[in-house]
């Protein structure tokens, strides 16, 4: 998996908004996608907790002509089979947390389908303020880019609109971890293998982001914890290991023990 964004610049117009279908249920909306000629974006279900959540998004009509969508080198039943086969989900690597460099975490969505689901998200982050770019990508962009300098950045971006922001942002200090929550997983798998920061690409947001993005955020919760403990200041630190232990056992599904023994140990160590 390469660590450098790629040089092209491929623009995606904003779909039109897909009324919903008399009888459907009101928690499905409209799928944030890339919009070039003969392009048309379905309803899609929104992150939830109950059993609902295996079904996937529903498939949107691949681009015809843009040439940006190739077929993977994986297909998606090896890539989620390789998801599924995993004993733990595994956050990313400690990283220095610098308290005079970096003033919390910020989490963005360029996803429309979160304002239908937000509480799950907000628990995990452990905040309610995402910043909520819906279908705009120069937005979400532009706030990464100028509002969180001083930020460790958790994004969850479209398939569509991840072709445009991600190139735009990924090489950023400040982006830390990146989630593409799509409904046509071939067309946006490439993405991942491109882009060293995209944790996972997936259509069930409660099976496979959610539990990773959990992990991701423990991990980082940890690394502002040790940066507090080397400060001197325990009660903040535990704050942040505290959090890190109820999303690792709360809404990881498969942490690994090893990770959630060692948060108990710097707990014990915070008293």
């Amino acid at each position: 998996m390469s660590n450098h964004s790629s040089s092209q610049n491929t623009s995606f117009f904003q779909p039109d908004r897909v009324p919903f279908s008399h009888g459907q249920p009101s928690q499905f909306a409209q799928f944030t996608a890339a919009a070039t000629q003969g392009y048309q974006p379905r309803p899609q279900i929104p992150a939830t907790t109950t059993a609902a959540a295996l079904v996937p998004r529903p498939i949107d009509t691949p681009p015809q002509s843009n040439k940006l969508f190739l077929p993977p080198d994986i297909t998606v039943t090896a890539y989620l089979s390789q998801l599924d086969k995993r004993q733990y989900i595994l956050p990313l690597p400690p990283q220095q947390f610098n308290l005079e460099n970096v003033k919390g975490l910020r989490f963005a969505s360029a996803d429309s389908l979160m304002i239908e689901a937000r509480d799950i998200y907000d628990e995990v982050a452990g905040t309610f303020q995402w910043e909520m770019c819906e279908s705009q990508s120069e937005r979400c962009i532009k706030f990464i880019q100028e509002k969180c300098a001083n930020k460790r950045v958790f994004l969850v971006t479209s398939g569509g609109l991840g072709h445009t922001i991600i190139p735009a942002v990924h090489d950023l200090p400040q982006v830390y971890a990146i989630y593409i929550f799509c409904g046509t997983m071939e067309y946006h798998l490439p993405l991942q293998s491109k882009f060293s920061k995209v944790r996972v690409v997936c259509s069930h947001d409660d099976y496979y982001l959610i539990p990773q993005l959990a992990v991701d955020v423990a991990q980082a919760n940890i690394d502002w914890g040790d940066a507090l403990v080397a400060k001197g200041d325990r009660a903040k630190a535990k704050e942040k290991f505290e959090k890190a232990l109820t999303n690792l056992e709360k809404y990881a599904k498969r942490p690994d023990p090893i990770m959630i023994t060692q948060v108990k140990t710097k707990l014990e160590q915070c008293k």
